[in-house]
């Protein structure tokens, strides 16, 4: 029964390309992929089905099993299925084999159980990349006689007949949550992944709170807006939220100021066309019989003002590579649930084939609605640290290339067998995005992320911003090794996230959840300042560094040295002085006046709006070179960095 590796590679190469991954639920356009799961269907791979609950809550635990039946190939004593679960399992619990008092065991039940091992392979079985995104696998390997076709396996997914409490769920929403099966049905090393990938949904908890978001720009009397969202405890937005919700502020007018959620609102209404007749700042109140919230600070002016205040997020993973959610989910999350101006997806490049990315483009232009809801073509370079590291690449034209890195690779993996281009190293995607550049229309922003950006790296006309904040960690010691190095980039944030949920993330229980408690989770956000909301006007007030960075609250920072903005370049022989205003969303309890990286004076206002704080630099020399920049701290634990600004 033996197969020769030539013969199924040839299957490989002969069938023609499927559009879809799967024909089941699971949507991912992989035409190698594709050919594969047509190929296993030619040899009789078999074919799987999931009994259990179709819809559970996050945070919840359950059982499953999942029956293999073996096709019309047999399969072979050695041979062997596996069940994948994808990156972020980790996040929920690991599967596990050894210990079945423990969470995330899983058993083979029935008849034939005594015929098969179980195991959780580790990297020296299965290398980085072989089966990612769905690294986390268990194997069940037939050890008895060869089985013939139509015999079924029954594998227990959070088995608690020997006290486990069953598999814990993560703690996001998601529409497809799927295990995926391989067989390996000759005892090769050949696996075919089935043509079904059984997905359950998990759906958010019970609401605990209510969130309001409205525009950081309002004009007296103007039409304006105000999202409002019901959240469970963990940030989802909870469908089964049935509150009145009214809207109160100092000359708030509208039609409608009050809505009563139902099912069809899946937890999220936007109040459109309401004004605010009074100039200042000013926040709405969002009001329901268990539940209350102040929006973020809007600044209300007599007239519209020439720089608007705009929130995106410009770092996040869809399915296509290693995140949750189709590139449409990702972007209507983005625009209908977090109320952003601007976003894009960043899937990394070595997963995404070239099919994958002309539908990730395709998705990316039909999200895109100009002076509403803008949307960028981008993608993670992802190579390791002493290569450069991770880099999002972005461009403002609407057809762009992708390029790959030579060193994520896997011969073996239907998404890392990836086409050209292919670059070595950081400087030679520098050389292909400068041979595009053209009036602002191409830049990079490394991050701390998984292969942190090498400061040893860096080229001045693409790599324009660094990223400080995501739900990594708060990495402004990291960017400053650029900055102190003299790379001129503005400070931006974004979520990095992998959860589906851009603009957003999620939340945790901080005293519940110790295997979330070292990350730093969900809402990190960058604010640009640009004259419109279109997509050249952003892009190009990005690539200007007119940006500043929070770890998540829409904190108003308005920042400039001797009246120059943040991002701006200037020559001066005069003590400069540094002027910040400021509006919170909580208590500001510090603010940081920084040179070259290093505080050199800081207050403690204990209030939530600073006017027109200034210092000056007395230790000045003439025709010294330096940076400034911002931070400021509130008592809830959120932040906000400025760009800099620099002098001579």
């Amino acid at each position: 029964m033996k197969l020769a590796h030539a013969y199924i590679f040839a299957i490989l190469l002969i069938l023609p390309a499927c559009t879809h991954a799967v024909s089941g639920p699971w949507p991912s356009p992989n035409m190698l992929e594709g050919n594969a799961i047509k190929a296993g269907q030619k040899l009789g791979a078999g074919s799987v089905n999931l009994e259990g609950p179709k819809s559970v809550p996050v945070r919840s635990y359950n059982t499953w099993t999942l029956h293999y039946t073996v096709g019309s190939a047999g399969l072979a004593k050695g041979g062997s299925v596996l069940v994948g679960m994808r990156h972020m399992q980790h996040l929920a619990c690991k599967p596990q084999v050894s210990d079945p008092k423990n969470d995330g065991y899983f058993s083979v039940q029935g008849k034939y159980a005594t015929n098969f091992s179980l195991d959780v392979p580790g990297r020296d079985v299965f290398p980085f990349g072989r089966f990612f995104p769905w690294q986390h696998i268990v194997r069940a390997t037939n050890t008895g006689d060869a089985l013939k076709p139509g015999t079924t396996i029954n594998i227990v997914i959070g088995d608690t007949s020997g006290g486990s409490r069953g598999m814990l769920m993560q703690p996001f929403d998601e529409t497809r949550y799927g295990f995926k099966v391989y067989a390996n049905v000759d005892a090769s090393d050949t696996y075919f992944p089935l043509a079904h990938t059984p997905t359950i949904e998990i759906v958010a908890a019970e609401p605990v709170a209510i969130m309001a978001i409205s525009p950081s720009n309002s004009t007296v009397g103007q039409p304006t807006w105000c999202l409002v969202r019901a959240q469970d405890a963990y940030g989802n937005p909870t469908p089964s939220f049935t509150g009145t919700v009214t809207l109160k502020a100092k000359g708030l007018q509208g039609e409608k100021l009050s809505h009563t959620f139902t099912e069809a609102d899946q937890g999220v209404f936007r109040f459109e066309s309401i004004s605010l007749s009074k100039e200042g700042i000013h926040t709405i109140t969002a009001q329901s019989n268990q539940f209350s919230d102040n929006s973020n600070p809007i600044q209300v002016s007599s007239t519209p003002p020439t720089e608007l205040l705009l929130w995106g997020d410009l770092h996040g993973h869809t399915l296509y590579s290693d995140g949750r959610g189709t590139p449409e989910e990702f972007y209507d999350f983005a625009d209908r649930v977090a109320g952003l101006d601007f976003c894009a997806v960043t899937d990394h490049a070595y997963q995404v084939r070239d099919e994958m990315w002309t539908y990730t483009k395709q998705a990316t232009n039909n999200a895109h609605r100009p002076g509403q809801f803008i949307t960028f073509h981008a993608f993670e370079w992802s190579g390791v640290t002493p290569l450069g590291g991770d880099h999002n690449i972005f461009f403002l034209e609407d057809d762009p290339p992708i390029y790959r890195s030579m060193n994520m690779y896997h011969d073996k993996s239907f998404q890392m067998q990836h086409e050209a281009p292919k670059q070595e190293d950081i400087a030679e995607v520098y050389q292909e995005m400068l041979a595009r550049i053209k009036d602002k229309n191409i830049f990079c922003i490394p991050h701390y992320g998984g292969r942190r950006g090498n400061p040893n790296h860096h080229n001045p006309k693409v790599q324009r911003m660094i990223e400080v904040f995501s739900e990594h960690r708060r990495s402004e010691d990291w960017a400053s090794q650029f900055l102190t190095q003299g790379y001129r980039l503005g400070i931006m944030a974004s979520t990095d996230g992998h959860y589906g949920n851009p603009g957003y993330g999620f939340l945790k229980y901080k005293n519940e959840d110790e295997a979330l408690s070292d990350m730093e989770i969900g809402m990190a956000a960058v604010a640009v300042y640009a004259p419109e909301r279109s997509r050249e006007s952003i892009f190009k007030s990005l690539y200007d560094r007119r940006v500043y960075a929070t770890s998540g609250d829409r904190i108003i920072v308005d920042f400039s040295v001797d009246g120059h903005p943040m991002g701006s370049e200037f020559s001066s022989n005069e003590a400069p002085t540094l002027k910040v205003n400021a509006t919170g969303t909580d208590t500001i309890t510090r603010v940081e006046f920084k040179k070259n990286g290093v505080t050199l004076h800081w207050i403690d206002p204990k209030r939530e709006t600073l006017n027109n704080i200034t210092w000056k630099d007395s230790l000045f020399k003439p025709g010294e070179t330096a940076y400034y920049y911002v931070r400021i701290v509130q008592k809830n634990g959120e932040e906000a960095i400025s760009s800099p600004v620099w002098v001579n």
